[in-house]
């Protein structure tokens, strides 16, 4: 069985309960996603917001891509954060603060989004018009917030677990869902939800996804459906950068050219910057004034 440690999600099923999952960890894809300019409490969040991503989109098998944003409340230091993952499970996102408003690096979720905040969870199906439902932020984490969500927007009890580590940039999380034709089904999610718990961040990142099945449900019957990989990957790209600078009014890149001599361009999402030096602007100016 191929194997993608520390980047992968996994779906189970048990055998005598009305219940699915999803168990992920991640690791690499936080080189990118994770700005060095982000507070401590940001680097987190996005992380959470991350795995979240990852065990809700695991579950979709209709090519619909997903995106799930908290938009900040009145006069707290964040504006947005964002993850946007694809079908084929690979993701982008990027955050931003007030630059006005404080927030220290040990300051909590509700420092950071505030009392009056929201999560949105936007779907994309690849036929159909878009959908999203919206949920108040339960400053106690992320986790409490989805299952508020799944609850109030979907009916469809859910349970969240993640774990994550900011210093050494990794997160794990297990998703537990009913099967709503299954009777029996909300009693068997609590009682799996309390085994679930018993999970330590040390367990879950050190040991791979189907050690940590077997430890945590040891008496229950488990199914595995095999790994899918992760990874991080960005919509950013040169040709989309030289696509904007095209798009300035001639006069505007005229001065640029004149007065820099070169520009730069960075993503929001990566980090990555894009350097265009006089010959390069040059060369975009002459394609569009001709």
């Amino acid at each position: 069985m191929q194997t993608f440690e520390n980047n992968s999600v996994e779906r189970f099923l048990f055998d005598n309960h009305g219940v699915r999952g999803e168990i992920t960890k991640l690791k690499d894809p936080f080189t990118d996603l994770l700005h060095d300019s982000y507070p401590l409490v940001l680097k987190q969040v996005m992380m959470e917001l991350a795995v979240s991503s990852v065990l809700v989109a695991a579950t979709l098998k209709d090519g619909s891509e997903i995106m799930v944003q908290i938009r900040g409340g009145k006069e707290c230091p964040l504006k947005y954060a964002l993850v946007n993952i694809r079908q084929d499970l690979s993701f982008y996102g990027s955050a931003s603060l007030y630059e006005d408003r404080e927030l220290k690096d040990n300051g909590t979720l509700e420092d950071l989004c505030g009392k009056d905040s929201v999560l949105v969870l936007s779907v994309f199906p690849k036929d159909g018009p878009k959908w999203q439902g919206v949920v108040a932020i339960n400053t106690k984490s992320i986790s409490a917030t989805l299952e508020d969500y799944f609850k109030e927007s979907q009916q469809l009890p859910t349970s969240f677990f993640i774990r994550s580590d900011v210093k050494t940039k990794q997160a794990s999380g297990i998703m537990l869902q009913i099967i709503p034709e299954i009777k029996g089904n909300l009693e068997s999610l609590e009682h799996l939800s309390v085994l679930a718990d018993t999970a330590t961040a040390d367990e879950l990142f050190n040991l791979s996804l189907e050690e940590n099945l077997v430890r945590l449900f040891a008496h229950e019957e488990v199914k595995v459906f095999g790994q899918q990989e992760v990874k991080f990957k960005c919509i950013c790209s040169r040709e989309r950068c030289e696509n904007a600078l095209m798009q300035l009014n001639p006069k505007e890149l005229e001065d640029i050219i004149s007065k820099e001599g070169e520009t730069s361009m960075s993503c929001q999402h990566c980090g990555k910057t894009y350097h265009f030096n006089k010959e390069e602007l040059t060369n975009l100016l002459h394609k569009i004034t001709q």
